[in-house]
C-alpha cells in the first residue's frame, strides 16, 4: 500500500522551498519515498552575479578622446544568445552608442553577440566606426575616434563565468581596435548557454547515507524544455528513498547539481510524493 501526498502552489514559502504540513505527526522511519510525478515550469536564471558569478563583460569603445572601459552588468535573469544582443543593444542606447538613419529611424550599432548554429557556436562581431558621423544619420550621443577606423573590443576575465556562456577563452577580442572589416571571434569552447545542468531536489524526511547529502530525493534535467516551458521531470519509475524520524511538516527544496539553491520564478509546479513502509521489504 502506498500513501500519496501533492505539494503545489499553496505550500510554497520562497522560490526555493515548499512546505506540507501532515495530519498529525508520523513516525516514518518505516516509511520509504518516492517522487512519483513532477511538473516544475522552467523558470530559474542562467545569468546572475550570485552564485553563478556570470553575469558580466568588459566593453572598449573608442572615442574622440581615450577609448572607454565600461564594464556591462547583465541584470540576473533568463537569457539565450538573442536575449543577450539585445541587452547589448539596450545598453549602448542608454548610453548613447548608437547612430540612427534618418529616413528609416534605424539604429546602427557596432558590436554584437550572435549564434552560429552550423558551428555550435556563440561570435561576438564588432564592425569598424567611421571616423566622422556618415551623411543622413543623427547620432545617439557618441563621438567618432577620428584619424582611422576602429573596432570596439570585448574582454573576457579569467575571473568571470561569463566566459562559458558564449565558450570564450579569457581574452581581449579583437586583439588590436585598428582593423578593416566585420571582426568576427567564434568561442573556442561550446558555449554552455545555460549552466544549471540538473536540479536535485531534497526532502526533510528522507534519509540517504549513499548521498553527500542526505536528504537528496530525486534529480532531473530539463528535457528540452525552453524557458518558460513546463518540464514533466517525473521519473520513469518509482525509487524509494528510507525516511528517518516522526515529522509533522515536510519540507522541499530545490538546488542546481552544484548545490547552490535554485531560485524557480514560477511557483506553479505540482509534485506528488508517494510514500510506501519499506522496512523488511525487498522492492
Amino acid at each position: 500500500m502506498s500513501f500519496p501526498i501533492i505539494i503545489n502552489n499553496t505550500n510554497w514559502i520562497n522560490n526555493n522551498t515548499y512546505k506540507v504540513q501532515l495530519s498529525s505527526t508520523l513516525d516514518l522511519n518505516d516509511f520509504g519515498v518516492s517522487v512519483g510525478q513532477a511538473f516544475i515550469y522552467y523558470s530559474w536564471y542562467n545569468i546572475n552575479q550570485n552564485p553563478l558569478n556570470n553575469n558580466s563583460f568588459v566593453l572598449t569603445i573608442p572615442t574622440s578622446g581615450a577609448s572607454t572601459v565600461n564594464t556591462i552588468v547583465i541584470p540576473d535573469g533568463a537569457y539565450n544568445i538573442s536575449d543577450l544582443n539585445n541587452y547589448l543593444q539596450y545598453w549602448l542606447i542608454a548610453n548613447g552608442y548608437y547612430i540612427t538613419n534618418n529616413t528609416t529611424g534605424l539604429n546602427t550599432y557596432y558590436a554584437s553577440f550572435s549564434i552560429s548554429p552550423t558551428s555550435y557556436a556563440v561570435q561576438f562581431n564588432t564592425t569598424p566606426m567611421p571616423t566622422s558621423l556618415p551623411s543622413g544619420y543623427t547620432s545617439g550621443g557618441m563621438t567618432f575616434p577620428g584619424g582611422s577606423n576602429q573596432h570596439y573590443q570585448l574582454t573576457v576575465a579569467s575571473t568571470n563565468n561569463f566566459k562559458d556562456i558564449i565558450g570564450f577563452n579569457a581574452g581581449i577580442y579583437p586583439t588590436v581596435p585598428t582593423n578593416t572589416g566585420t571582426q568576427t571571434k567564434n568561442s573556442d569552447y561550446t558555449p554552455n548557454v545555460n549552466p544549471i545542468s540538473a536540479v536535485q531536489m531534497r526532502l526533510s524526511c528522507v534519509y540517504n547515507p549513499f548521498s553527500s547529502n542526505s536528504q537528496l530525493v530525486h534529480v532531473f534535467m530539463n528535457k528540452g524544455s525552453n524557458i518558460g516551458e513546463i518540464i514533466d521531470a517525473s521519473p520513469i519509475e518509482l525509487q524509494y528513498v528510507p525516511c528517518i524520524g516522526a515529522h509533522r511538516e515536510l519540507t522541499l527544496t530545490f538546488y542546481d547539481q552544484n548545490g547552490y539553491i535554485l531560485n524557480i520564478l514560477d511557483k506553479n509546479l505540482t509534485i506528488k510524493l508517494v510514500f510506501k513502509k519499506i522496512k523488511n521489504v525487498v522492492n
